[in-house]
């Protein structure tokens, strides 16, 4: 794993999480382009998506945290301003902001998605559903008009088709057992972000109870799952916007 800063220069911290199946390279350079003159970026290159390291394999999510948690300890006292997790990356963040030592003012989770499969009581079914998924990904690798289908975006230009089936399987695999901690909202100014055309929004708006966990959402219109990656100078208005606060469910047309 490895981190790499921009803007340095600037006082407000934000710690870029990015998706699996993707490089932080591919899913924010654009981004940090133009973001890098107002904010001290951290990209993090997770295990697996490395193109640095690609012999270095994913393990699981809670160990990705941990390296990130540690290294935002060592280097940052454990103090970030604002943490973008996309995908994946949400799910890391939300590991990141549990750990008591971390304080972050704003969490935003861009295309947060719940999939909790099946609790299930003994190794070989899990062994055998995630070499099942682990090989359905590597197929939509091959056919990425499947892989639009089921982000209800073409995002294409941010898959990194050369990730390893060891990562992916482990990935899966440690996915078996694992059960989102919501909780984790609380924590923070927190926002859930998710485009319109993305398929399990409306299964994410019934699973998480807005009674118990205290956080605003967002819905992009005519969007699907990452589609503000593409929208760079966009993606930097509503990170402000979220930065600065806002309440509620919100929607925007454009």
């Amino acid at each position: 794993m490895k981190y790499f800063e921009f803007g340095t220069e600037n006082d407000t911290t934000l710690l870029l999480l990015h998706g699996v199946d993707t490089t932080w390279q591919m899913s924010f350079q654009p981004f940090i382009n133009v973001a890098q003159k107002k904010y001290h970026i951290i990209a993090v290159a997770e295990d697996g998506f490395n193109t640095d390291e690609p012999e270095v394999d994913a393990t699981s999510v809670i160990d990705e945290a941990h390296k990130i948690t540690e290294y935002l300890v060592e280097n940052f006292d454990g103090k970030i301003d604002i943490i973008l997790g996309e995908s994946l990356g949400c799910m890391i963040m939300t590991e990141i902001l549990l750990d008591p030592r971390i304080s972050v003012h704003t969490a935003i989770a861009d295309g947060f998605t719940i999939l909790e499969y099946p609790n299930f009581k003994h190794d070989l079914p899990k062994r055998m559903v995630a070499a099942a998924l682990t090989g359905v990904e590597l197929f939509a690798f091959r056919h990425m008009g499947l892989f639009n289908k089921i982000l209800g975006e073409d995002i294409e230009s941010m898959i990194y088709k050369e990730t390893s089936k060891t990562t992916l399987y482990n990935l899966e695999y440690s996915m078996m057992s694992y059960r989102y901690k919501y909780e984790a909202f609380n924590r923070s100014d927190s926002y859930l972000w998710h485009g319109e055309k993305e398929p399990g929004l409306k299964h994410v708006l019934k699973k998480v109870d807005r009674r118990k966990y205290h956080f605003a959402h967002k819905v992009f219109l005519n969007r699907g799952h990452g589609s503000l990656l593409l929208e760079p100078e966009r993606l930097l208005r509503e990170v402000d916007l979220a930065y600065k606060g806002y309440k509620g469910r919100l929607k925007t047309l454009l």
